[in-house]
């Protein structure tokens, strides 16, 4: 058996992260530390096969822990959408995931498994895992705000995650910025995630293309579908001026959505996670000097604003970690 010091039992946990392009699983432990973990692309048929790939290998990380005797207590599901945290069910989902509404994942998954399930929004599941483990350790006012095909965000105040009536608070990523800005695909208009997320920007630069005659750029004007936030930010670096337009009002949008946050709920510590964020740290230091220049400096001059500290595995280790977060 899996013992720590004092010879008391190791307990583990399931944790599965599903994002708009990639599902993450993993068996984690107490402190963290991630065992086995697997990715699979996000299926795009219909949430039956999403729901069947997480059954099939939640139950093989499940004989994976009986045979390495690990103690098993849970199986932790962070997933992009809202989430009725109570019932474990998805309630609306994403235009990233296909098929992904009224989705009853503890009610299919209880089917095959005993464990306990919990399931939470994956902005939530990375808001617990900064609190518990990460750069939040022992701060009671975190905000957290994911970067990645959409925008997902997390509050933490007076060390409780805030999930309103039913779980669907802090869905940071659909606060308007722009009254008359580009339509979202949450139906709402100039929403965050139309700028700053990598779809946002991705569709920002399609904008901007059809007016570029350069040849350089004719593959994605011909097939706009390929084009994603990674070769803007790739211009960007390269000084391509519509590329620079594109970063530079994701950056102002991001702020002034940061700026919001703050201003309403006076947190001491902000933490940026999500591939985006990991993969360009400076755009997140740019907007930390957006932020600064533009909110209440009372407010904001002394949030820490910085990326994450356990990386890509934060969501998949706060989902897991939720059957500990309260106690």
């Amino acid at each position: 058996m899996h013992r720590t010091r004092g010879e008391r039992l190791m307990e583990y946990s399931i944790g599965v992260d599903i994002g708009g392009t990639k599902i993450a699983m993993a068996i984690v432990d107490q402190n963290g530390k991630v065992f086995y973990k697997n990715t699979y692309p996000t299926p795009n048929t219909t949430n039956l096969e999403t729901m069947k790939l997480l059954n099939e290998n939640v139950l093989n990380l499940i004989d994976i822990a009986n045979q390495e005797s690990m103690h098993l207590v849970s199986v932790g599901i962070g997933s992009a959408g809202q989430v009725d945290y109570e019932n474990g069910k998805i309630l609306s989902g994403t235009v990233n995931i296909k098929d992904w509404n009224n989705v009853d994942i503890r009610g299919f998954l209880s089917q095959t498994t005993k464990l306990p399930i919990y399931v939470d929004n994956d902005a939530n599941t990375f808001v617990i895992a900064e609190h518990q483990l990460g750069g939040g350790k022992n701060v009671n006012d975190i905000i957290s705000i994911t970067l990645g095909t959409g925008i997902g965000g997390g509050v933490v105040t007076g060390g409780k995650v805030l999930r309103g009536a039913w779980g669907g608070a802090a869905e940071l990523g659909h606060l308007t910025v722009k009254f008359d800005g580009p339509k979202c695909n949450c139906g709402s208009i100039g929403c965050i995630e139309t700028y700053a997320s990598g779809s946002g920007i991705a569709n920002r630069m399609r904008e901007r293309l059809q007016n570029v005659t350069s040849e350089k750029f004719s593959y994605y004007k011909e097939h706009p579908e390929k084009l994603t936030s990674k070769e803007v930010f790739e211009w960007y670096e390269h000084d391509f001026s519509e590329a620079k337009e594109v970063i530079n009002l994701a950056i102002t949008a991001l702020a002034y959505g940061v700026v919001n946050v703050i201003h309403t709920f006076n947190p001491s510590t902000i933490i940026f996670g999500g591939g985006l964020a990991e993969s360009n740290r400076w755009f997140i230091t740019e907007v930390q000097k957006k932020v600064k220049e533009i909110g209440l400096s009372s407010l904001v001059k002394d949030v820490e604003i910085k990326v994450s500290e356990l990386g890509y595995d934060a969501g998949l280790i706060g989902a897991a970690y939720q059957v500990w977060a309260d106690k």
